[in-house]
């Protein structure tokens, strides 16, 4: 593999200035065999072209937090990952601000990228414009709420994997459960409150009188100050603690560990953050979106009229296997909410 150097932004720096330190640019040699079977596929292109060749294309992402986060953004690259091994070139840039975030789009199509993933519903509002200078790139935001020509959204699930991280209320034996969520941007809102409405299912469903507590940083990197929310909701009763803040949840996981408590992640490998403490994790898995989008527009059939839903339904929300002694009943009344949320029979408002 190949190493090109690339532009990057110095976010952590809080500078708006751009860099050349720390974009990164990755190339396949050679085309593997599923290249081959997606020119295969055939489809035509929204304007009645040909699909394109997946090994001629360029795809960039720009991430707003560490792409090792165990998180949100690590399933994110996970997906552009596979985006490469379907053979094509992939590049991208991590832990890039709001502000900074339209010129690296800005950067990316001007070196010729097919398209741009953004990774952050916050950086909408300042990539939008971008897009109009860019008519023959595509730009794909994870979250928005836009769908403009060459500027596409497809919306996450976020509702539903804080719904089923409330579900685990069955876990608790205190009758108090906590929610740590980090900035407070409109997935982390949405989150929460699935949380909140997740807790209050298994209360009217399985007549429990389960309490939750719910608090969000306002940071996806201060491991710290997430630990610290994390105790004193374990202080307050809690027996059951769970988050979703990105990079900051490893903080949280640890609360869950050092106070003996039960911890339920939202990413996957959060477990060697909390070996005894974790019991499940309950996965967003936007690695599924982020290949299904691309394969689309490989096809030349990613021409969205509206926003496009991605969750249980399409396996992007999920749980793990169970981690160390639970009873059997919890295990199958999250299952059944699983289920049911798959086919469509959970409510979930979106407020």
């Amino acid at each position: 593999m190949k190493k090109l150097t690339a532009l990057m932004l110095a976010a952590a720096m809080s500078m708006t200035a751009l860099t050349a330190c720390g974009s990164k640019t990755e190339e396949s040699a050679a085309a593997p065999a599923s290249t081959e079977a997606a020119k295969e596929e055939g489809g035509k292109a929204a304007e009645g072209g040909e699909a394109k060749e997946t090994s001629g294309l360029k795809v960039a992402a720009i991430f707003g937090g560490a792409i090792n986060d165990g998180n949100w953004n690590e399933t994110q690259y996970n997906g552009l990952k596979s985006i490469e091994e379907a053979g094509a070139e992939i590049a991208y840039m991590e832990n890039i601000s709001d502000t900074d975030a339209a010129e690296a789009a800005r950067t990316y199509a001007s070196e010729g990228f097919n398209l741009v993933y953004l990774t952050t519903n916050s950086y909408q509002d300042y990539c939008t414009p971008v897009a109009k200078d860019f008519p023959d790139t595509t730009f794909v935001q994870i979250n928005g709420t836009i769908v403009d020509g060459n500027f596409i959204s497809v919306r996450i699930a976020d509702e539903e994997q804080g719904f089923l991280q409330g579900v685990a209320a069955l876990l608790s034996e205190t009758g108090k459960v906590g929610f740590v969520g980090g900035q407070e941007i409109n997935p982390i809102k949405l989150g929460s409150s699935g949380f909140q409405q997740g807790v209050d299912y298994v209360n009217s469903t399985y007549g429990l009188n389960v309490e939750a507590t719910r608090i969000n940083t306002g940071s996806f990197t201060d491991v710290n100050q997430a630990k610290e929310t994390a105790i004193s909701i374990i202080e307050g009763g809690a027996d059951v603690i769970s988050p979703m803040a990105n990079d900051a949840s490893v903080g949280i996981m640890e609360a869950g560990e050092e106070k003996g408590v039960m911890a339920v992640g939202c990413g996957l490998g959060q477990e060697s953050s909390a070996p005894t403490a974790t019991k499940i994790i309950i996965v967003k898995d936007v690695a599924i979106a982020i290949k299904s989008t691309f394969d689309a527009y490989a096809k030349g059939e990613l021409n969205p009229t509206e926003v496009e839903t991605y969750g249980a339904n399409k396996g992007v929300v999920y749980a793990t296997e169970w981690f160390g002694d639970v009873n059997d009943e919890a295990k199958t009344r999250l299952q059944e909410t699983i289920d049911k949320m798959a086919k469509g029979e959970v409510e979930i408002s979106l407020q």
